[in-house]
């Protein structure tokens, strides 16, 4: 840990990072010595789009970030992700970012620049639109301050105004929509945006950067869609696409009833619900500062207060997060089907270790038992045992242990036996190669022998052959 810090600067946007770790909540999912070299030595090597260029010490710049994001997105390097959104929260934090230069905290505070237009304003007038595409009338002429303003303990808060929870990483949208779009006729009308736009997005206000709230589109809820996949058919990778997708955006109570009912059908989206206010209701049985499950998770929109403030109540959308999770595991736990992994058989030229991995997803998906633990374990050597080819079959039937040695000394076995083929393949062509140039000889030194020297056979009349 000390290592990775050493190497960073403390004045640029890395060292900053490093430095404000734990405080954003990474020190459990993250690693830093894999930032520092994310941020060093790979980033720095990508082709990023529109010719930008990751500077080892790191930035936050917001058209830099934008592109490695899509670039590792678009590049399928997924795991990579989380560490560009690391550099997102530490920016959609300026309070943490004192030690970075000044120039990196006016990156951290300005959005991007819009290309220059001769257009009007947007909105500078409702006739200005097409009638199905007026501005709402609260939107008018205000300034972002007037549409948005701070919430205060008298006023309550609307779903137009929700921003990011500070203790939860700030995922950066993967799209423009990161920051304020010209108008909200813009966020109605991003059909060729490939990537999700977040809910949420910060504008100036009189008081300092509020959220408004944008709503998913169709084209985003389908891309959830495809993320989440099937509950009941793979709950586990369900469960964590949409607690990554808390994670990435800042969402309302309403963009989370929006994603569990368009991705769940009415009975798991039900059964979900309920197994998650019984924990609730569970929990507060033990400790009562904990509320009873329909307050934590309320059947209406309860108008939560979600600007970074001291009244926000942004620590009970988490908890609702944190108990629709439960549920979910709790619903999850499956029908077990045996016979679906007794179908997995290995292929006659199939390598040992991709055999394994098909028996470890087929155990994963079809059971409730986890390959990691000694009944998954056992479970799964034995399947690999009895399943495999013929040739290794055998083989592994031979060791003293059985189901009860370690799957990865099976493996070991099994490969010795599988690149053995090879060898054995070569042999026996090579004794047949042997038996032919036999038999040829055979044959040619049979038809070279002289006449005289055949064998004469009396036959039964008398005559000599």
């Amino acid at each position: 840990m000390g290592n990775a810090e050493s190497k960073a600067n403390p004045n640029t946007p890395l060292g900053c990072l490093l430095l404000n770790f734990s405080r954003l909540g990474y020190s459990q999912t993250l690693c830093k010595k894999k930032l520092v070299f994310l941020s060093q030595v790979a980033w720095p090597q990508y082709k990023l789009d529109n010719q930008s260029y990751w500077p080892p010490t790191g930035t936050f710049d917001f058209n830099i970030l934008q592109d490695l994001d899509n670039f590792c997105r678009q590049t399928g390097k997924d795991r990579e992700i989380p560490y560009v959104q690391a550099f997102w929260d530490l920016r959609s934090r300026p309070d943490l970012c004192s030690s970075c230069s000044t120039h990196q905290i006016l990156l951290a505070r300005t959005p991007r620049k819009s290309p220059p237009t001769t257009s009007p304003l947007p909105y500078s007038s409702s006739e200005d639109l097409p009638e199905h595409l007026s501005p709402p009338a609260n939107l008018g002429n205000q300034s972002p301050s007037a549409t948005c303003p701070s919430p205060t303990p008298s006023a309550p808060p609307t779903s137009e105004a929700l921003p990011f929870p500070s203790s939860t990483p700030s995922g950066p949208p993967p799209s423009e929509a990161a920051l304020p779009l010209p108008s909200p006729v813009a966020a109605h009308t991003r059909s060729h945006q490939p990537t999700i736009l977040a809910p949420l997005q910060e504008v100036a206000g009189t008081e300092g950067l509020v959220r408004v709230h944008v709503p998913f589109s169709l084209q985003d809820l389908s891309q959830i869609e495809r993320w989440l996949g099937s509950f009941s058919a793979d709950p586990s990778t369900y469960i964590k696409e949409f607690q990554y997708l808390t994670q990435a955006y800042s969402l309302t109570w309403y963009d989370i009833r929006i994603i569990c009912t368009s991705t769940l059908t009415a009975e798991e989206h039900e059964r979900i619900l309920t197994a998650a206010r019984h924990q609730a209701d569970k929990d507060h049985a033990i400790d009562n500062q904990v509320p009873l499950g329909p307050e934590v998770i309320p059947n209406e929109d309860p108008q939560w207060d979600y600007q970074a403030s001291r009244g926000s109540n942004i620590p009970k959308r988490d908890r609702m997060i944190r108990y629709l999770l439960r549920g979910m595991d709790t619903v999850s736990n499956k029908v077990v089907n045996y016979d679906k992994l007794r179908e997995i058989t290995q292929l006659p030229d199939e390598n040992p270790a991709l055999f394994l991995t098909r028996l470890q997803e087929a155990l994963v998906r079809y059971t409730r038992l986890d390959p990691a633990s000694r009944n998954g374990a056992t479970v799964l050597a034995s399947h690999f045992i009895s399943q495999s080819t013929p040739d290794i079959r055998k083989k592994l039937r031979k060791v003293e242990d059985g189901p009860e040695t370690p799957i990865q000394d099976l493996v070991k076995m099994a490969f010795k036996v599988f690149n053995a083929r090879e060898d054995i393949a070569e042999a026996a062509r090579q004794a047949r190669m042997k038996q032919k140039v036999t038999l040829q000889t055979q044959a040619l030194v049979a038809a070279l022998r002289p006449a005289g020297n055949q064998k004469r056979f009396p036959h039964s009349s008398g005559c000599v052959f």
